[in-house]
């Protein structure tokens, strides 16, 4: 404990009275003190202004001290009549300082019946909020994605919803997601494939008629998405995360190529083989073995 106590920094309490109580609250957060005690006072002033402090300002006190604000409020006292608004002799009121109680517990409701709107707007809702707010209009958040790209999601997801499944569609997603605009090309496929079968047992491949590496690829049901970023610049969640957005917005029937923005002089994607014009099977990396010559029997006669 006495290490800890010694470890815990220094921090000077900041000015907050006459203040809102929500630029209080940062002021005070900012400053190290995050535990805030708030008690009402009543107070002709505006409402939620702070009236006084705890520890007073300038005080050099430990990081995470409890600091204790009263506000200013007017109290559920002011809506009964005014026979209950009277204090004793010694300026005591059993009835206010009830009602002080009841808004102490009940204030958060008040605050959210108040503030209520926000729950509505994307940009200032609550973070647990955005969820509820997405099944609105059938849209999936996923928990890991950041909650700038969640809000600026949330707030277009309506737009997203008309045009889900088209090429505008999915442009629009990525953009609002990466900050970058993708270009994409349909009924294409970067490459061609491979593949040696016959007919029958006893019929052999035919190179060029029946060959090719993988399954028969429908260029109308296919795309190609071009990110404007170079891929060493890019964490791998995120990729994971663009492959994710695309599988969630694409046809079902479609398939898809994702590439990045490539480095200057690199060279192009190419077929797997083209024979006679760029490449060819066992041409260039050969590896010829030279029989070694039997050795001769005894006598220098071959059996």
């Amino acid at each position: 404990m006495v290490a800890e106590a010694l470890n815990r920094k220094v921090v000077r309490v900041p000015d907050v009275v006459g203040r809102p109580i929500f630029k209080s609250r940062i002021l005070l957060e900012d400053s190290g003190l995050k535990k805030i005690v708030v008690l009402y006072r009543e107070s002709y002033e505006d409402r939620d202004t702070v009236l006084e402090q705890r520890p007073a300002r300038g005080q050099m006190v430990y990081e995470g001290t409890e600091v204790t604000i009263w506000v200013a409020r007017r109290g559920y006292l002011e809506h009964l009549p005014a026979i209950y608004r009277r204090s004793d002799a010694v300026g005591r009121n059993l009835v206010r300082d009830v009602c002080f109680l009841f808004e102490h517990m009940f204030d958060s409701i008040d605050q959210n019946l108040t503030d209520g709107w926000r729950f509505y707007d994307p940009h200032v809702a609550p973070e647990g909020f955005l969820d509820w707010l997405s099944g609105w209009t059938a849209f999936t958040l996923d928990l890991d994605w950041p909650e700038a790209q969640k809000r600026a999601l949330v707030k277009r997801a309506v737009d997203l919803y008309r045009i889900r499944g088209t090429k505008r569609g999915l442009t629009l997603f990525l953009k609002l997601f990466t900050g970058h605009e993708p270009e994409i090309t349909e009924n294409t496929w970067p490459f061609k494939g491979f593949r040696l079968e016959g007919e029958g047992a006893e019929e052999g491949a035919r190179v060029g008629i029946d060959s090719v590496i993988l399954p028969p690829v429908d260029l109308a049901h296919c795309f190609v998405v071009k990110m404007p970023i170079k891929f060493d610049a890019v964490t791998p969640e995120m990729v994971i995360r663009i492959h994710h957005i695309i599988q969630l917005e694409r046809p079902a029937h479609t398939n898809y190529y994702l590439r990045f923005a490539e480095e200057e002089g690199e060279v192009e994607l190419r077929e797997f083989f083209a024979i006679g014009l760029r490449s060819g099977i066992g041409i260039g990396a050969e590896v010829v073995e030279v029989e070694e010559e039997a050795p001769k029997p005894p006598g220098g006669k071959k059996s």
